[in-house]
């Protein structure tokens, strides 16, 4: 949830942007735009209640407006005697709006914006009976002293109204771990690039003032509340076979931690389970087997090798026309010889002229019918019938079309009608003629003139095992076919690919891309280069019977010849292979990527750096807590259990063969024992002590947090 709370809408000192004016009209858009929730107006010196209605109204459905100003302050002299001067934000419950424009004019009085000087005191006097919250500028100059904010916060009944500002954008909405709260302001100089701006993102999203104020004093019962809004399930888990007990999951992040061997890896694997069990998409990644797992993902297994990547037919029918493909044996020269011997020996067969006629010549193939046939039929069958016309056409130019289409189906379909007719026709006629010479030769002790000599057949079926052997090796003349999808980016290479290539069996081809034994495809494309080499020699048919063993072993379209593989590849195509460290980092990546229900996290931050977890995780984590996604990460890592606030936090110990289990959360402070609820726990000292990183990773969060206070 954003929130503004250091937001400029009037040019109102001397040297403040023109740009800083805007009307209701561009307000609501921009705060639209930039999806902001709650936001405080706050000129310099002036409070402009008229506007302050104008802008409220304005966004009334979409964003709550406070009412503010931020103040000139004049703070303590020093010890040189030099007065220090600051800004104090102050912010009052818009319940009181009316009551603090009166006051802020009382405040102000005939000041010019400008000239404007006051005292932090007498702002505490004038304006906190509007029930108020003070955000002192503490690193943006002008900056109050620290004397300065130590004063205004004696005089506070409640010190949890008292915030600090900072412009670091790491600091977003931290509200639990220190003394003091932070806030990020806009501090808007140009409404038109507003939505650019960077804003504080509330964990537990607010509905009002009170609530906010309640939620910076860690208030327990609207921390509770505010959760209870928050989708969860409470889940029975096992850190050990012979130990169950439920702990609440919420659609957000949660965190388990505690020390090596408390069975954090086992709750993960039954939280596993039950996601199984009940259905839900779940993604699981696991630090300590991103090795395996990137093998895994590295495996061809599920591709087939698909010639149409290749732009090529299968050839199931080229392989079985090879493997059915009979030589045409010539007429002898003896047969001839017999014909002429005994053509004199019956003269009533002598009269059958028919015994002395030839086959009939069929027409050549017409190939480029039966191409035109197959696909058609295909067009028709598959891409035609699914598409919707009605989505495009009107309805008489889909009957058209359709009518069309029917008539070129039957034209095509009665042209390849006609040329089987006709060929049966020879087929039949030759088939004849045959069958009555070998009656007339039966009944005459003779031997008719022969058909035909054989040899025309004899080379033409030479010449169809040529055409046929030649389409099948142009298939092995293919370009490689490579599709990628994108795997993740690592800072220093840039973006890494998942390649997949498909190629045709060549000289460099490996083993491991074929389902079958490489050895055993090169012999058998040996033995596709010896028939066409051997086709027009006496040594073909010791060549097809090789071909026959081939395709009785299964090797029975071009598929088997298609190779697969898949690497990892930079922008340009050249393969990389990532170390260790940087395998987790593409497979974490591409995990919090994925769209899933849940994501479980074992110990992701292993053989990553810190300050890649802050950088590019952590906003990978919170994005999904914003779509309402289940993350739940087992860790040793403070960036992870600290920079993402978790909704829960399931704490487990060992100490003297006993275990225990705590849970609490960040914004209450709390870990609290499940068997014992008197056993409490404080969060930030546990995660400090247990958390790798524990004691200096919180130190460095001192400029995240602004606590100004040492942890002892």
């Amino acid at each position: 949830m954003k929130i503004d709370l250091h937001c400029h809408t009037q040019k109102v000192k001397t040297g403040d942007a023109v740009t800083r004016n805007v009307t209701p009209e561009k307000f609501a858009t921009k705060i639209t735009e930039a999806d902001v929730k709650i936001v405080a107006i706050t000129n310099h010196n002036k409070f402009d209640y008229k506007q302050y209605l104008q802008l409220k109204e304005s966004v009334k459905d979409i964003c709550n407006v406070w009412p503010g100003v931020e103040l000139d302050i004049q703070g303590k002299s020093d010890e040189d005697g030099k007065v220090k001067r600051g800004h104090l934000i102050v912010i009052a419950n818009p319940d009181n709006a009316e009551i603090f424009a009166k006051n802020m004019e009382e405040l102000i009085q005939d000041q010019s914006p400008d000239e404007f000087l006051t005292d932090v005191v007498t702002v505490f006097d004038k304006l906190d009976e509007c029930d108020t919250i003070y955000i002192p500028h503490f690193h943006k100059e002008p900056h109050l002293s620290e004397e300065d904010i130590e004063e205004l916060n004696a005089h506070l009944k409640d010190r949890s109204r008292l915030f600090k500002e900072t412009s670091d954008y790491r600091s977003l909405g931290v509200f639990s771990n220190f003394d003091y709260s932070v806030i990020i302001g806009s501090d808007v100089q140009n409404w038109d690039n507003y939505e650019k701006s960077k804003f504080a993102d509330i964990r537990l999203p607010i509905d009002t003032f009170q609530q906010f104020c309640l939620l910076a004093k860690k208030d327990k019962q609207i921390i509770d509340t505010l959760l209870n809004k928050k989708r969860k399930k409470n889940i029975t888990v096992s850190p050990h076979k012979s130990i169950c007990f439920e702990i609440p999951i919420y659609e957000d992040i949660n965190i388990i931690f505690g020390q090596k061997g408390t069975g954090k890896s086992e709750i993960i694997n039954s939280l596993k389970t039950y996601y199984e069990k009940n259905s839900f998409s779940y993604r699981c990644y696991v630090g300590n087997a991103k090795e395996n797992d990137f093998q895994k993902l590295l495996k061809t297994d599920e591709l087939t090798p698909d010639p149409k990547k290749l732009g090529l037919d299968d050839m199931k029918q080229e392989f079985l026309n090879l493997y059915n493909w009979l030589d045409e044996i010539p007429t002898s020269l003896s047969t001839y010889e017999e014909w002429w011997k005994t053509r004199d020996n019956n003269k009533n067969k002598k009269r059958m002229k028919i015994t002395e006629a030839v086959k009939i010549e069929a027409e050549e193939p017409n190939r480029k019918l039966d191409n035109d046939y197959k696909h058609l039929q295909q067009f028709v069958d598959s891409s035609f019938a699914k598409i919707d016309l009605s989505n495009y056409l009107l309805h008489e130019e889909v009957r058209e079309l359709r009518s069309l289409l029917e008539k070129l189906c039957e034209e095509v379909s009665n042209s390849k009608m006609e040329k089987w007719r006709k060929e049966r026709a020879v087929k039949l006629t030759n088939w004849s003629i045959e069958h009555i010479k070998k009656i007339a030769d039966k009944c005459s002790d003779t031997i008719s003139k022969p058909g035909t000599t054989g040899f025309y057949e004899f080379a033409k079926r030479r010449f169809e095992l040529y055409e046929l052997i030649y389409s099948i090796e142009e298939a092995f003349e293919v370009q490689e076919y490579v599709e990628r999808q994108f795997f993740g980016n690592l800072e220093e290479k840039g973006d890494i690919f998942i390649q997949n290539r498909y190629r045709m069996l060549c000289k460099v081809s490996k083993t491991d891309e074929f389902r079958r034994g490489i050895k055993v495809l090169r012999e058998c494309k040996d033995t596709l280069d010896d028939i066409l080499n051997t086709v027009f020699t006496e040594s073909l048919t010791e060549n097809v019977v090789k071909f026959h063993e081939v395709y009785e072993s299964g090797i029975k379209d071009i598929s088997e010849f298609i190779g697969i593989s898949r690497e990892t590849v930079l922008e340009d195509s050249t393969r990389y292979q990532p170390s260790n460290g940087e395998r987790g980092i593409l497979l974490l990546q591409r995990l919090l990527c994925s769209d899933s229900d849940v994501y479980l996290l074992d110990e992701p931050e292993l053989g990553m750096g810190n300050s890649y977890i802050t950088s590019a995780i952590l906003p990978k984590l919170i994005s999904l807590a914003k779509r309402r996604k289940t993350v739940i990460i087992a860790t040793h890592n403070a960036n992870l259990a600290v920079g993402t606030l978790p909704y829960v936090s399931i704490f487990r110990t060992h100490k003297n063969g006993e275990y225990k289990t705590y849970v609490g959360n960040p914004f209450c402070d709390e870990l609290i024992n499940i068997e014992d609820s008197s056993d409490i726990k404080n969060w930030t000292m546990e995660s400090m002590h247990t958390l790798e990183g524990g004691r200096d990773a919180f130190y460095e969060r001192r400029d995240i947090y602004e606590s100004g206070r040492k942890i002892d």
